[in-house]
């Protein structure tokens, strides 16, 4: 499993890329947060030679296609990215057709993933900790999804999203081919007490082999 930083955070994508994180994601509600101006973000970092998500968004196929091709303008390599609807299943569909790759996002449901799979999109975020605030196993969820895809062997990739804690970053893992991590739960894994404490151990007895 690769990691995705899930951050619209200049300061967080750049500190996670140099840490050899392979790709970045984030969301309109992101953009908004670190108040970023989304062709603008897209253009910064579709030059840093990773995975990069852009979002779709509209009440029509037409409004959608006409998005995509402003981000395919600034690289074809972006891949668009979906909210899960009748409109975005036409749309991946189309983009399918014509070679672009695709990501179909909110996905909370094996049916929906199996439609966004014959869709044609290259990426589903299966959605894990807002699965579980409506009562649902979101990591059940994830690795049934998973066992289908190997099993039919469906050119999809699974990117597990909506992780919040260390568990269920561990479970998402044995079926996941990547997670899109906040950053803060990229920070929690350098404060584990066991390593800091080693870490201490070792920097005092390093200065004892100098004497």
């Amino acid at each position: 499993m690769k990691y995705l930083i899930d951050s619209a955070n200049q300061v967080e994508i750049d500190e996670s890329l140099e840490m050899g994180i392979c790709g970045i994601t984030a969301n309109p509600s992101l953009y908004v947060k670190d108040n970023v101006n989304f062709y603008e973000f897209l253009t910064r970092n579709s030059k840093r030679g990773c995975l990069l998500t852009g979002e779709v968004l509209g009440d029509s196929v037409e409004e959608m296609l006409e998005q995509a091709e402003k981000i395919t303008q600034i690289s074809d390599d972006i891949i668009i990215k979906l909210n899960y609807s009748p409109q975005s299943l036409k749309v991946a569909n189309v983009l399918k057709n014509k070679g672009i790759k695709t990501a179909m996002t909110l996905v909370f449901d094996v049916n929906q993933a199996l439609l966004s799979v014959t869709a044609g999109v290259s990426y589903l975020f299966l959605f894990v900790a807002r699965n579980e605030e409506l009562g649902v196993d979101g990591l059940e969820f994830v690795r049934d999804v998973s066992t289908i895809i190997k099993k039919k062997d469906y050119e999809v990739k699974i990117v597990a999203a909506s992780i919040r804690t260390k568990y269920q970053l561990q479970r998402v893992a044995q079926d996941a081919d990547y997670i899109a991590a906040p950053f803060k739960l990229i920070k929690e894994s350098f404060l584990h007490p066991s390593t800091l404490a080693g870490a201490k151990q070792f920097e005092t007895d390093m200065k004892g082999c100098f004497v």
